[in-house]
């Protein structure tokens, strides 16, 4: 059972690579085109949006704190009104603890289970801890959620602006968003650079949405420049997510393109890719220094899995080395937790090669 359990699993994974190979055999030729990536430009994207008086209400921030018997507490407060509870609120200390808002995607809530998951690890390392409630806005059709990311990074600026007027410091200030959320978290840094002079200390985006935000400038979208240090884990950089190096520290995990899947006979694909970067980030929380990428000398090369020669590491998660910026390649297990620790540095264990070598490694073979 074990054997054909295996089968299957790398049957997933040959789906999942849609006829790509990997590790330098295999290279595009110019006459075969080059990725341009899912809706590269949505023509009325940067025109204006707003939410009225009668909705602002339901554009909300989630308080999430675990207590110190183990209980998860969470309370939804209009983002507006929102910093007149937490300045009552006694467990907050914005003066001496680090403070992280999280920004969900499209079609996502910070009531689903990965962003529980997520405000959980981030409050036992410590954290005051915000989630974005933006399911009321960020359900739209597709180009219409995206003219209102920048109105609700915006409101979320404000918000974090708000909470400096009670303590908070932009050092102890870390953003986070996932897909649309990684650019409404880079709205709100802007915003919070452009009021008090001061960046956050750091934003991380899992695989920013790339849809209607491939040709933007970087003004309107996730960029390096918005905070201190800026980090980004791709997983589906053709699909859901974005190619582009965004920031100091760019990590594309297992090339970026396709995750491998955990479960036999379905493939990892688009949106499985693009949401296991969430997972990862979350793991990775969980096993410090357990998901290590290595340096890489392009985009191009961690696509094909070439980086392995390097003796330059790093980390995702809360142990990234930004003293060692640039663009990494990040080995992973198919199964959770997914980290490989040391092993995923060896170019014998790159998951694709490897599975395709261990399926053909007779010599003859009779049907």
């Amino acid at each position: 059972m074990s054997e054909v359990f295996k089968i299957a699993v790398a049957v997933a994974m040959l789906f999942a690579l849609a006829g790509e190979s990997r590790a330098g055999t295999y290279a595009p030729r110019a006459d075969y085109g080059y990725p341009a990536g899912l809706i590269p430009d949505c023509p009325g994207v940067l025109k204006n949006a707003s939410i009225s008086a009668r909705m602002m209400p339901q554009l909300q921030v989630t308080i999430h704190r675990v207590t110190s018997a183990g209980q998860i507490e969470r309370r939804n407060l209009p983002v507006e009104s929102a910093h007149k509870f937490v300045a009552r609120d006694k467990s907050i200390d914005l003066k001496n603890k680090k403070t992280v808002l999280y920004a969900v995607g499209f079609w996502d809530s910070s009531a689903f289970p990965f962003s529980q998951a997520l405000g959980t690890s981030y409050s036992r390392r410590g954290y005051n801890v915000f989630i974005a409630e933006t399911f009321a806005f960020l359900t739209h059709i597709y180009p219409k959620s995206v003219r209102l990311v920048r109105f609700i990074g915006k409101k979320m600026g404000e918000f974090l602006v708000k909470l400096t007027e009670l303590g908070l410091q932009p050092e102890n200030l870390e953003l986070v968003g996932a897909s649309l959320g990684a650019h409404e978290v880079a709205f709100a840094a802007k915003y919070f650079y452009q009021v008090t002079g001061k960046k956050p200390a750091r934003l991380t985006g899992l695989d920013p949405a790339g849809p209607c935000y491939r040709s933007l400038s970087s003004e309107n979208k996730f960029w390096k420049t918005d905070a201190e240090k800026v980090d980004v884990i791709h997983t589906n950089i053709d699909g859901f997510g974005i190619a582009e190096a965004l920031g100091h520290v760019d990590v594309y995990v297992n090339g970026g393109e396709f995750q491998p899947s955990d479960i036999p006979y379905i493939p990892c694909l688009i949106v499985c890719s693009h949401i296991r970067a969430f997972i990862y980030h979350w793991q990775a929380l969980e096993h410090p220094k357990k998901f290590i990428a290595t340096k890489c000398d392009s985009v191009q090369e961690a696509r094909f899995a070439q980086c392995f020669n390097s003796t330059v590491t790093n980390y995702i998660g809360l142990e990234t080395h930004f003293d060692r910026p640039g663009i990494y390649y990040l080995a992973t297990s198919n199964e959770f937790p997914y980290y490989k620790g040391k092993d995923g540095l060896k170019a014998e264990n790159e998951i694709y090669t490897s599975v395709v070598k261990r399926i053909n490694d007779d010599d003859g073979f009779v049907v």
